[in-house]
């Protein structure tokens, strides 16, 4: 597995540069991405930003985010490709073929298979903002105002404004250098946590009205549809945080977010309080993430992927935790 050094070795004999990251990109992976391409450019190099989907209105304060160009194909021929918070596959961008011959990988998914000869993999880092900063100081890049504001925001997002599990030392130890070069954490919170649209508002109350539990209450879930958007005059990306509010139910230990991609299709989001392990279950799926927090997405009716689903959740709460009983209200029958 490849180290900090050499990466950063690799880029500074670049001048274009390719930089994506995952479909339907969160904080962290616009974040670390838009951040990475401005110390980059700092350097005098050229960059692209280039993803699948467009970027989610809440993140859309973060610096330079028009920039990213979206959709296919991706146009030119690069130095250097780099994919940034995902394993290659999941930026949904190319099959086969890639842009350039020298290839970057950047994450911190303990379930990214190191498929690329220059992979830096940190599953011990809160967040890729992390390790991007870690890199940019590496390059001997000066952090400014706007390369802080992102690769805060990453930070930020990554650990659910630094109350998960993930949050550690050496992360908090890093935004504050970030607030110090400029990052305004109330600018950050505002965006992501103090600014829902009336109709994500109603979105929510609606998914969390229809919220089910099964007989013990450690599995909880909730089903968002494409007649619910249309009711609400919502799209998907109006669901982000959603397993998060599922999750807080008290008894609960692993939360699920069944949200509607196609016909029979349906996107898993899957969150954990910290005591069950998820990435194995959504590579069984055929996704993947974190220990907290992993998803995958599964061709069927609702029916027949809710049964698939719980079904292996609860056997892994029963594998992972006993088979003892929670009631509702969190305490242990």
């Amino acid at each position: 597995m490849t180290n900090l050094a050499s990466i950063a070795e690799a880029l500074k004999g670049c001048t274009s540069v390719l930089i994506s990251t995952h479909r339907s990109p969160d904080g962290d992976a616009l974040g670390s991405q838009l951040g990475l391409m401005l110390a980059l450019e700092k350097m005098g190099k050229t960059v692209i930003a280039h993803n699948l989907d467009p970027v989610p209105e809440i993140y859309r304060f973060l610096p330079q985010n028009h920039r990213i160009r979206i959709g296919k194909p991706v146009q030119g021929r690069y130095d250097a490709y780099i994919v940034v918070d995902a394993d290659p596959p999941r930026t949904g961008l190319f099959d086969k073929t890639t842009p350039a011959d020298i290839l970057i990988n950047i994450d911190h998914h303990i379930t990214n298979p190191l498929e690329w000869p220059l992979t830096w993999l940190d599953t011990a880092a809160s967040a890729t903002g992390e390790m991007v900063f870690k890199l940019i100081k590496e390059l001997g890049v000066e952090i400014d105002q706007e390369i802080a504001l992102c690769l805060y925001a990453a930070i930020f997002t990554d650990t659910g404004s630094f109350r998960y599990s993930n949050t550690t030392p050496d992360c908090m130890r890093i935004a504050a250098l970030l607030i110090e070069s400029g990052a305004d954490p109330w600018l950050v919170t505002e965006n992501v946590y103090e600014s829902f649209s009336f109709p994500r508002l109603k979105l929510l109350g609606t998914v969390m009205a229809n919220m089910e539990r099964n007989g013990n209450g450690r599995a909880a879930w909730t089903v968002v549809t494409d007649e619910l958007f249309r009711r609400t005059g919502t799209t998907a990306e109006d669901t982000d945080n959603f397993v998060n509010f599922v999750r807080s139910a008290k008894g609960v230990e692993v939360a699920i977010l069944f949200r509607q991609t196609g016909s029979a299709q349906y996107k898993i989001s899957m969150r954990s309080k910290g005591r069950v392990d998820l990435s194995g279950l959504a590579q069984s799926f055929g996704g993947g993430g974190h220990k907290n927090a992993a998803g995958s997405v599964l061709d069927g009716t609702i029916e027949e992927v809710k049964k698939r689903v719980l079904g292996e959740v609860e056997k892994a709460i029963a594998a992972q935790l006993g088979n003892g009983g929670t009631i509702p209200d969190g305490r242990r029958s």
